[in-house]
């Protein structure tokens, strides 16, 4: 740690793409295929022939009328097995892009599943995966415009189904180029205790983490838009899905 408190040595190899990022176990690689840029630029076309602006735009603040109530509140007292969503309540319009029958999409689905299955291997929480099978339950394709921000949030449900080993992640299509001058346009951020764990997005940067992390997107100022496709991702078990 140096004399403004910033730590540079936080992100330790663990097993093949697997990293301990402070302590949170993360899927960090840039993803192998040929031609990125062109590879970013089919996911990129896909999205706008699939779907209007409206439905790109990053939903949080701007849209909030447009995004349903939030749960009746709960008795004054109760327990649950599950650990609380944390964050503003919104309803992202779900645009399930990684559901889009494209060869690219599909691409990209075959790599985050592989990754998933090997993290859960890797970390121990499934001691066995010949019998899982990776399901990509939500995802939306996000254009991140000059001050759109993630508020600190997390990825569990606010009511059942619990999916088992449930991930969230996030794959950067385009960067979009943050102003150079705000140090933090943009930047991905971790909260663990009382320390936040910083990562500048890139093209081509794949991520995946346990899906009850608290993390936050800080404001994005940059030339162009910024496009990122999240998804939330878990296991179930093939004998019970025909597989």
């Amino acid at each position: 740690m140096n004399e403004y408190g910033r730590s540079f040595d936080v992100l330790r190899a663990v097993d093949g793409d697997l990293y301990h990022f402070a302590p949170v176990p993360l899927i960090y690689l840039d993803i192998d295929v040929e031609d990125l840029d062109g590879f970013n630029r089919e996911l990129l076309a896909t999205a706008r022939q699939t779907y209007s602006e409206p439905v790109l735009d990053v939903p949080d603040r701007r849209h909030v009328h447009d995004l349903g109530s939030p749960p009746e509140s709960l008795d004054s007292v109760w327990s649950e097995s599950q650990l609380p969503p944390v964050g503003i309540w919104h309803r992202v319009p779900t645009n399930s892009f990684l559901q889009v029958s494209a060869g690219c999409v599909e691409r990209l689905c075959r790599i985050i599943e592989d990754r998933y299955l090997f993290a859960i291997a890797a970390t121990g929480e499934a001691d066995e995966v010949s019998d899982l099978e990776p399901w990509i339950g939500e995802s939306w394709i996000q254009f991140f415009q000059d001050g759109d921000d993630k508020v600190l949030h997390n990825h569990e449900r606010y009511g059942p189904p619990y999916p088992m080993h449930r991930w969230a992640g996030a794959y950067y299509i385009d960067d979009g180029a943050p102003d150079p001058t705000m140090p933090y346009a943009g930047v991905f951020s971790f909260r663990v205790r009382s320390a936040n764990y910083f990562i500048r997005p890139r093209a081509g940067l794949l991520m995946m983490w346990p899906a009850e992390i608290l993390h936050e997107v800080h404001p994005f100022y940059g030339a162009r838009q910024r496009v990122v496709i999240n998804f939330n991702i878990n296991a179930r078990r093939r004998s019970t899905h025909g597989v």
